[in-house]
């Protein structure tokens, strides 16, 4: 999520009462350099002082400044005691608006949970963000040993079952342009990498209703997933369970794929 900052800056108060837009590729730079500070903020697992924050988005510690005073006045930004600083509650306030906003996302951790007490496996919940998949919820069940993702973790769509039942929900051309983005890489002996056998596989998880990851990302693990969709039968996200492969397979990789497509159905919209 780390972002390279863009041109030289502007303070919020030198600009005129209305801008062009288009004159500044997509935005008033001093919110750019806002957004900038926010991002690198977010990259940190610590308070940043105000010179290394300056540093990362190359401005002047006087102009970095001064736009964490007003990120601080509107409560994106805190100062600790010591003069370093963190995300503010704020930042919490609209990803919450936004997350209450988006079926998938609202639901996303009772889906899980559900899934999980249903299986007895891991749960996860993702969307396909920038060609690759996000994890917005993971639950664990009873059976523990699963996939070693966290809520917010990423992992490549052509290798998971969030992944490919998502892809197999798209159509070829986007399906090629995420794997264009994102070429398969062999991660395990499993993992399919041509383009050709992958889409063959796709076609199958379309037939059958379901996706499996045959220990495609990780040795000696099992995924299955569906995807969820809106109305228009369009894929909001996905869910999966996981476990080791000598368990799902015991289990009946069949029979809980059918699980896990009547609980992807029962939350699509």
């Amino acid at each position: 999520m780390c972002e390279t900052p863009i041109d030289e800056v502007v303070m919020a108060d030198q600009l005129a009462p209305v801008v062009d837009a288009k004159s500044d590729s997509g935005g008033v730079r001093a919110v750019n350099r806002a957004l900038d500070l926010l991002i690198a903020l977010a990259c940190w697992d610590r308070p940043a002082g105000l010179t290394e924050l300056a540093r990362r988005v190359e401005l002047h510690p006087s102009t970095a400044l001064r736009l964490l005073d007003s990120l601080r006045s509107r409560r994106f930004v805190h100062q600790t005691a010591n003069g370093t600083y963190v995300l503010g509650a704020k930042n919490f306030e609209l990803g919450n608006a936004y997350l209450q906003n988006v079926s998938v996302w609202s639901q996303a951790n009772q889906l899980a949970e559900q899934l999980a007490i249903t299986t007895g496996e891991t749960a996860s919940v993702g969307v396909l963000d920038s060609g690759q998949i996000l994890y917005i919820a993971i639950a664990r069940g009873q059976q523990d040993m699963g996939i070693a993702s966290a809520p917010g973790t990423r992992h490549p769509a052509y290798c998971t079952s969030l992944g490919k039942a998502i892809l197999a929900d798209l159509s070829g051309e986007k399906v090629l342009e995420v794997l264009r983005n994102d070429p398969p890489e062999r991660l395990t002996p499993q993992t399919l990498t041509n383009i050709a056998e992958l889409q063959r596989d796709l076609a199958t998880t379309r037939r059958r209703g379901y996706s499996i990851d045959n220990e495609e990302r990780t040795p000696g693990v099992v995924c299955i997933g569906a995807a969820i969709r809106d109305h228009k039968g369009d894929p909001l996200g996905a869910l999966s369970i996981s476990g080791p492969a000598q368990r799902i397979r015991q289990k009946g990789v069949e029979q809980l794929g059918r699980v896990v497509s009547e609980t992807a159905m029962s939350f699509s919209t």
